[in-house]
């Protein structure tokens, strides 16, 4: 009998408890509906915890619902002293209750800073929270983060060892190079500290990331020499690793896989054409301009190849053949290109007055090679047989045309036949009268001819082509973020070019960035009035970029004169 009343005891203490815990955590769960009035959150909490004092996450709830209300009442020292008493007060109740809960550890040195701010006494110190806090979660967590970017806000506070904590938290935040957590950490960084070698200590070697710190401090005009000094090591490593993708590429080559071959050839440039040599900016030297255009011709040439033997024709629609052609200067390499070509049947024989031309466009791809290879008299023979033929030339097929008779006419040139040179130029002008280069052999050859008068009437035709001394850009505005691009044409000599500009109404100098043909040339504030640089650009057409990287810029003009001719 006795037996079964003190069982009937433990059931009845069992179901009331099983009740205060459902209880409690209906009471909680109330509570912690995010936006919910904190005062109505705490009353629902207390009453939770009278019910049952043993649920750790209820108390945790609590001491955040005190924190917001003592954060409410910064008017009323009194109540926020008082309300941020309870908030410690809970939340070292809930870690009594479970002390490996990496979030009570950081709500709790939240709580303990702000009394911190407030000189106000706390039981424990903050900086000892946060350590436990990070080292109960994961370093890819945001909570680990987070106590990064709280002991950054504080780094001038700081004692020696808590700074090497602080470094290491944040370094290992952006071992998974995540742009937006380090965006988040040059916020505080910008804050907080600026020291920039700080920075220096945390960034991973990863491009992606040093271009990120590179615009943040460009978009707030901060330390120009350190932005390019970034962007500097940010190619270093892209040129890394255009050097790594080749290296694959190659092996794939030798192993036939033609398709992974051309994967890492694809990414190998990509990472080329990133490089802005802003080395020339910094004033270091980290890449060596021979050693990229090595690469550079190499990784050309293996997609060009590629592209041939996979359809093994000459037909070039994205441009892969001609892109190696316009980089490679070497003779060994043109002439080992033609072996590569030859040895697959695509160039077959030169025309001859027996066999007449019957495609334009291999033709021209041919003729392209032996003046490469110095072959003048070759190229001088094939104008002889187009004088002898009859040609009746498509519009599709003019430029390939206009293409040839231009180089039989500077293979005339190489040998002196300058007359003869003329002859073909004009007869290319007739065909492609718009075409910049035939119009600038003209002018060589009757300024070699001593003809002043047809070389002066040669010159304003090619005026009509270029771009003007000045050019008026109305006052083009260019938002922050973005670029303004312009087609330079010139005849290829070099020059002076400037650019007036003047920070967009309103506001203040920005920094801003000029690229021509890819590469950086200037950089300044807006209100430098002109950004003037020194080029030697391509004949024909030229890219120019202006950057409005910290705000909005307006452009005015643009001007060029010729480069000043040295003399001794």
């Amino acid at each position: 009998m006795k037996r079964r009343s003190v069982l009937l005891v433990l059931l009845a203490i069992l179901a009331v408890l099983e009740t205060a815990v459902a209880w409690n955590a209906v009471l909680a769960a109330k509570a912690s509906v995010p936006g919910a009035d904190p005062g109505r959150r705490a009353r629902s909490l207390s009453r939770a915890n009278a019910v049952f004092p043993w649920n750790p996450q209820a108390h945790f709830e609590l001491g955040k619902a005190y924190f917001e209300q003592g954060a409410e009442a910064l008017a009323d020292p009194a109540a926020r002293d008082t309300l941020l008493a309870k908030s410690v007060d809970s939340f070292m109740r809930s870690l009594r209750l479970d002390p490996g809960a990496p979030g009570v550890h950081f709500h709790l040195a939240q709580t303990l800073l702000y009394l911190d701010y407030l000189s106000l006494p706390a039981p424990l110190p903050y900086f000892e929270e946060y350590r436990k806090a990070a080292a109960l979660t994961g370093h890819n967590s945001q909570l680990y983060f987070e106590v990064g970017r709280v002991l950054l806000s504080r780094w001038e506070s700081l004692e020696a060892g808590e700074t090497d904590f602080a470094l290491d938290i944040l370094r290992r935040s952006l071992a998974g190079k995540d742009e937006a957590r380090l965006t988040a950490i040059l916020e505080t960084w910008n804050l907080h500290s600026r020291d920039y070698g700080l920075i220096d200590r945390i960034l991973p070697e990863d491009p992606g990331l040093f271009r990120a710190y590179a615009r943040f401090l460009g978009e707030k005009s901060l330390a120009l020499e350190t932005r390019q000094a970034a962007l500097a090591r940010a190619e270093e490593l892209d040129f890394r690793l255009a050097k790594q993708e080749l290296d694959q590429a190659r092996k794939d080559t030798d192993y036939f896989r033609s398709a992974e071959a051309e994967a890492h050839l694809s990414a190998s440039l990509k990472s080329l054409e990133t490089i802005r040599f802003y080395q020339s900016l910094a004033g270091r030297q980290l890449i060596d301009p021979a050693d990229y255009l090595d690469v550079l011709k190499e990784v050309r040439r293996l997609l060009a190849m590629n592209r041939i033997e996979a359809t093994r024709s000459l037909a070039d629609p994205d441009g892969a053949i001609a892109a190696y052609l316009a980089v490679e200067d070497e003779f060994t390499a043109i002439g080992e290109f033609e072996g590569f070509l030859k040895e697959r049947g695509l160039l077959g024989e030169g025309p001859t007055a027996a066999t007449p031309v019957n495609d334009l466009q291999t033709l021209a791809f041919r003729m392209t090679l032996d003046f490469r290879l110095n072959r003048y008299r070759d190229l001088a023979r094939v104008g002889d047989v187009l004088a002898s033929s009859s040609l009746v030339i498509s519009a599709a097929g003019r430029p390939s045309y206009v293409r040839v008779l231009g180089l039989i006419a500077e293979a005339n040139l190489k040998l002196d036949y300058v007359y003869e040179a003329e002859r073909f130029f004009r007869l290319a002008r007739d065909v492609g009268p718009g075409d910049l280069d035939i119009l600038l052999g003209i002018e060589k050859c009757l300024s070699r001819l001593n003809d002043e008068a047809g070389a002066a009437e040669a010159r304003r035709a090619v005026a009509g082509l270029v771009t003007p001394a000045a050019v008026d850009l109305g006052g083009r505005l260019v938002a922050k973020g973005e670029t303004f691009r312009y087609a330079l044409v010139t005849d290829g000599s070099p020059r002076t070019v400037r650019v007036a500009l003047a920070p967009g109404a309103g506001v203040g100098p920005a920094l801003v960035a000029v690229h021509f043909n890819g590469r950086v040339v200037w950089e300044g504030p807006s209100d430098a009035g002109t950004a003037a640089f020194s080029v030697s650009p391509r004949t024909g057409e030229n890219g120019l970029e202006v950057a409005a990287v910290g705000g909005p810029v307006v452009l005015t003009g643009l001007s060029q004169e010729a480069a000043a001719s040295r003399t001794e």
